[in-house]
């Protein structure tokens, strides 16, 4: 069995030799050429099922983070002790968490949950990019946070890669019962998700213009720095969720710093600020690019103005969870540059995944 430290350097790893691959066959390319795409759909469902499993049948170990109180709730569910079985608000979770804890092995849940997470950010770059699947595919699985969430905060991380498929599926024309149904098993999965939903439901309904969402972005900064600590206290104190008292917590992790996090806020401004040249100075416009841009921009405007609390990180996933397909979308689908998007591309994916190896290297 693989040792459990190595886990994430493993999986880094052959994520990077597969974008190494693509960036190979990407550089060369103009436009013309990577909208057309290649038949690669294939490759990225068995990347998809390969890592499902690879992750699913981890070893239990305190090095999973949460994996590791899942596991010991999961065994206390399954021989019914100290009532660890209670009904939640966020139902679906507890539910099905039950029903396998009295069916099959703790390894069989977390795949089944692994299965979920990876499949339906499968289904999100098919929806979005159906003719480079591989290549978003390894946008989502390179980005900063997507390892974390798969072994760590597995329900936020699942929950988020349905919404991602939500949010894909919300730029097509597609039956609203279905995205309804998506909406309602998320919400009871994690109610967090209700801060996404509704910078989705503001950019296709309110903001639609990516101007009024790049101001009110560059807003929450101007708010953060001056009365960062008023608007933590206020949305902390909301109530429509108890993740909201990470807020005020303390900790001993490097996520409880109480200063203004410039360093996060570079990395949350590349989408942005990618946006900012497509749409602005460029003045290309897609539908279906201004959504996916709003609702990042939105959702990553809330985190900014708490940026400077404890675990601020947690409420960061809740727009960086988009941030690979914000990126990977125009880059895959829009002219940008022309004869040189290849190369433009190939630079970003590299310098994308470089990110999260240089962030693996020194934590």
């Amino acid at each position: 069995m693989i040792n459990a430290e190595l886990y994430e350097r493993l999986f880094l790893y052959i994520i990077i030799i597969f974008t190494l691959i693509s960036c190979l066959l990407l550089n060369g390319l103009g436009y013309a050429a990577i909208s057309k795409g290649s038949k690669n759909s294939q490759l990225a469902l068995l990347l998809t099922i390969v890592f499902s499993l690879f992750i699913g049948f981890r070893p239990l170990s305190a090095a999973f983070g949460d994996s590791w109180v899942y596991n010991y709730t999961y065994e206390l569910m399954k021989s019914n002790i100290g009532g660890a079985y209670e009904t939640s608000s966020e139902w679906i979770w507890s539910e099905m968490m039950y029903f396998c804890s009295q069916t099959v092995d703790v390894s069989i849940f977390f795949t089944l949950v692994s299965l979920g997470y990876f499949g339906f950010t499968l289904l999100a770059c098919k929806t979005l990019t159906p003719n480079n699947v591989l290549v978003s595919l390894l946008f989502c699985l390179g980005a900063f946070s997507f390892y974390t969430y798969a072994t760590n905060g597995i329900r936020n991380g699942l929950a988020c890669s349905i919404l991602l498929y939500i949010i894909a599926l919300c730029t097509k024309s597609v039956k609203r019962p279905i995205v309804i149904l998506l909406i309602f098993v998320v919400f009871n999965i994690h109610r967090s998700s209700l801060l996404p939903l509704a910078s989705l439901f503001a950019s296709i309904y309110v903001v639609k213009s990516y101007k009024w969402a790049y101001t009110f972005w560059l807003l929450s900064i101007i708010i953060s720095l001056v009365a960062g600590g008023f608007i933590t206290s206020i949305f902390a104190g909301l109530g429509f969720d108890d993740r909201l008292s990470y807020l005020t917590s303390t900790g001993d992790s490097h996520y409880t710093k109480t200063y203004f996090r410039w360093d996060f806020l570079i990395y949350s401004m590349m989408p942005i600020i990618l946006g900012y040249y497509v749409v602005i100075k460029r003045g290309i416009q897609d539908k279906t690019y201004l959504i996916l841009l709003n609702t990042y921009t939105l959702a990553n405007a809330f985190w900014v103005m708490v940026i400077r609390a404890n675990y601020s990180n947690r409420f960061a996933y809740l727009s960086w969870f988009m941030y690979p397909l914000v990126l990977a979308y125009p880059l895959l689908k829009l002219n940008i540059w022309g004869n040189q998007q290849g190369k433009r591309a190939t630079q970003i994916m590299l310098a994308h995944v470089g990110f999260t190896w240089f962030m693996l290297t020194i934590f």
